[in-house]
């Protein structure tokens, strides 16, 4: 509702706390970007691609064909880090820099995935990660959990519920096989 929104606007503006926002909560900023540059806090934003062109009144083909462009530009414009979230997931920051995430498969496309990464986030954050960190780990863990449960499970049909079950052992396997992790993904980044 209206008055839903306008509470969002309205928090956003009177907390100088990290804020991540998804979801209908996009929404509440759609015709105001500018409210989340004049916030006191950091703003985290984590659209997948048609919240994005939705809130950001861009064509999605243009968007296809722009991404990081696209991305960097609205990240430093509304000095917001946006997770965008896709397959392999970018993460744009105020400064221009983008990370590209290659943990994650198709088999997180399903409802309340989003809601399990914002948990993530928000976790690193709360056990001391700075908030540029929290969102990079969040990020890797979740789509590393993705891909432990598509293993064990499959990639048709898992749920969030599952998504978050495997949280656990992504942390643990990040943890304890850190470097065979890594080189997991890394490799595909290295030019």
């Amino acid at each position: 509702s209206e008055d839903t929104l306008s509470l969002v606007r309205e928090l956003l503006l009177k907390t100088n706390k990290p804020v991540i926002l998804d979801g209908d909560g996009l929404y509440a900023i759609k015709d105001d970007l500018e409210i989340i540059s004049r916030r006191d806090g950091q703003t985290i934003l984590t659209p997948h691609k048609i919240e994005f062109t939705r809130v950001f009144g861009l064509e999605m083909d243009y968007v296809d064909e722009n991404r990081i462009a696209v991305l960097r530009d609205i990240s430093s414009r509304t000095k917001s880090i946006i997770v965008f979230k896709g397959a392999h997931t970018l993460i744009g920051y105020p400064n221009g820099d983008i990370f590209i995430n290659l943990t994650g498969n198709p088999g997180m496309a399903t409802a309340g995935s989003g809601d399990v990464l914002n948990g993530v986030i928000a976790s690193s954050y709360g056990l001391g990660l700075r908030l540029g960190d929290a969102v990079k780990a969040g990020v890797f863990l979740h789509g590393l959990a993705g891909d432990i449960a598509a293993n064990e499970l499959g990639m048709d049909g898992f749920t969030s519920w599952d998504l978050l079950m495997y949280l656990p052992k992504a942390v643990k396997l990040f943890r304890e096989k850190y470097r065979e992790v890594i080189d997991r993904y890394l490799p595909e980044v290295v030019l």
